[in-house]
């Protein structure tokens, strides 16, 4: 991979193949749980843990996963930058601009769900589809060779970009006299993870040569959650009817900054860190992470939907455990092979992520309503989600070979 962004990412060497594999892995999984949701009678250990109630499941984990990776690459691939001479404004710029993209995929994606198809004028699906085929016009990765490619992919990114202006132009939800265009609503999962890239970015620029700083970063973000909840940040008006300063930047962007902390400790090149010290100096975080984790858990308890304290510093913890794992295989063993289907999720994430998206609403299209009313129950609706995932990410493999790459 050669660009950087919170989906795909440049690496400074060496190379860490693990957050490779573990990126690939989360991206599966996302596709997996996603799919879950749709079925009946399936354990409850394999759905959300209730909003309601204090605890989570490990499909509460596989967001805040992303969000930790995210943190890991930025050193990587913002440090990298750097590194080679861009200037700190110039790389802020960078940031900025993919931020936008992040969330305005965000925002199209939530509005994707409960459209009004009459007073749109076009059905959901496909307005769904022809929304994902814009999003794939303007950031996909074309041919950097040759003036007449360099004139054909501005012409595609321009036709994409009129295609998303014209598909929120017409957008219609909502019913009667309420009636409305486009919203921000929430800002989906994609929209989520750039609030928390730009957090942990910014603070990256801040702090790269003093990971103390960035530590009392993590500790500010968590104490802006319990600010948020008692009113301390009231001030902040029209900004908290669009972004949850506790859960959206307090929450989210802490797991993100725990991941930047962990590459920062753990993964930078040095002369005296062994894969051993490397391993062991990831689960005394991870050790330190559910420690605060514990002492936080009240008065808020553990809610992915909240994104409480201890939600984060828990998924933080888990997070680095699991990359303690990979990374004593991967990177320490040296045995990947068996991680190869995984290339195509690590390598084009954000199309991976898409798909789903795509493929359903081409088969709403169709009239084909197959997945809707067959094998969506019990062991087997599981066995179907499994297959449709591992489908998914050789579909991305396939359309990678074709030219589709995604980047932000």
């Amino acid at each position: 991979m050669s660009d950087s962004s919170a989906f795909t990412v440049e690496r400074r060497s060496p190379r860490v193949a693990s957050i490779d594999v573990l990126r690939g892995l989360t991206i599966l999984a996302m596709i997996f749980v996603n799919d879950l949701a749709g079925l009946r009678d399936i354990p409850a250990w394999m759905k959300h843990f209730p909003s309601n109630q204090d605890g989570m499941t490990f499909v509460d984990v596989v967001f805040p996963a992303f969000l930790f990776i995210v943190g890991m690459s930025i050193p990587l691939a913002i440090g990298g930058r750097l590194d080679r001479g861009e200037s700190p404004i110039r790389v802020f710029g960078h940031i900025a601009v993919r931020t936008v993209g992040l969330l305005i995929i965000g925002v199209f994606m939530v509005n994707m769900r409960g459209m009004n198809a009459a007073a749109t004028g076009i059905s959901a699906d496909l307005w769904t589809f022809l929304a994902f085929v814009g999003v794939i016009l303007v950031w996909n990765r074309y041919p950097a060779s040759g003036g007449a490619w360099r004139m054909l992919s501005a012409a595609l990114r321009c036709v994409g970009a009129g295609l998303l202006v014209y598909l929120a132009v017409i957008h219609r939800r909502g019913e009667g006299e309420q009636i409305t265009g486009m919203r921000t609503q929430w800002w989906g999962i994609v929209g989520l993870i750039g609030w928390a890239y730009l957090t942990a970015c910014v603070a990256y620029l801040l702090f790269r040569r003093q990971p103390a700083g960035l530590m009392g970063v993590l500790g500010l973000l968590i104490a802006m959650y319990f600010g948020d909840k008692s009113g301390m940040l009231n001030f902040a008006g029209i900004v908290r009817e669009y972004v949850s300063l506790g859960s959206h930047i307090g929450g989210h962007s802490a797991i993100t900054v725990a991941g930047v902390l962990l590459t920062m400790y753990v993964l930078e090149p040095a002369a005296d860190r062994t894969h051993a010290r490397r391993i062991a100096g990831t689960l005394v975080f991870a050790a330190g992470l559910a420690a605060a984790a514990y002492l936080l858990r009240r008065p808020y308890g553990i809610s992915k939907v909240q994104a409480t304290p201890a939600w984060c510093l828990y998924s933080s913890a888990i997070c680095c455990a699991l990359y303690a794992a990979l990374y004593g295989i991967v990177d320490g063993l040296r045995s990947k092979r068996w991680a190869a289907f995984l290339t195509p999720a690590g390598a084009n994430p954000l199309l991976a992520y898409i798909l789903p998206g795509i493929v359903l609403a081409l088969l709403g299209m169709c009239g084909v309503e197959f997945l809707k009313t067959h094998y969506n129950a019990g062991l087997v609706g599981i066995v179907r989600s499994v297959l449709f995932a591992l489908a998914m990410l050789a579909l991305t493999g396939l359309l990678a070979r074709l030219g589709i790459r995604l980047r932000l």
